[in-house]
């Protein structure tokens, strides 16, 4: 029973010494924002690497991120809302990235060749990974949020600005769309 207390008055402290963090931050502390990044690092990065796919790639967008954060702190008006802030920087970071790559044309002798000797399992990841490519931005997006970062359809609603119902709409014409093009074979075309 002991321990239980101990546990619910830890998570209360932690979550108590976030907020203060992040109010710290909004208030120009640097050291405050630093920690809070270290918090949310892997959190943010998994996010970027599901958009990008790319470890390098995926640090990147995690850096121009913290640098948008750092500079807009101080537009935070309610902490409790920190991490809906930084997931719509990194969701919009990571969009720009994307498109700003696919601008960009690279001249190369040859094409690399796919390993023969691959599982059908890293296959088949690959494979939704690439129809997830295929999504529009809004139907990729809540598909990253709900099955790479396991956010609820409220946190999802609350990041994306969109009301439960159309995050709901969203997500079943994604799953459908993403079953459509795997059956179909779509990528292999």
């Amino acid at each position: 029973m002991e321990a239980l207390m101990n546990v619910s008055y830890q998570a209360l402290s932690d979550e108590n010494s976030e907020t203060y963090l992040i109010k710290k931050a909004i208030n120009g502390d640097a050291e405050s924002f630093t920690e809070l990044m270290k918090i949310y690092k892997t959190y943010l990065y998994k996010i970027a690497f599901s958009y990008v796919k790319d470890e390098q790639k995926a640090l990147d967008i995690l850096q121009e991120c913290v640098y948008r954060a750092l500079l807009n702190i101080e537009k935070l008006k309610k902490p409790k809302f920190f991490k809906t802030w930084i997931t719509k920087i990194l969701i919009n970071v990571s969009i720009n990235y994307i498109q700003k790559e696919s601008k960009i044309v690279y001249l190369e002798n040859g094409v690399p060749e796919k390993p023969q000797h691959s599982s059908l399992h890293i296959e088949d990841k690959l494979d939704l990974y690439d129809a997830i490519d295929c999504l529009r931005e809004d139907y990729k997006t809540v598909i990253v949020l709900k099955y790479f970062n396991d956010l609820s359809i409220n946190e999802i609603s609350s990041i994306m600005e969109l009301p439960i119902n159309t995050v709901k709409s969203h997500l079943k014409r994604a799953k459908d769309e993403l079953r459509q093009i795997l059956k179909e074979g779509e990528l292999n075309e």
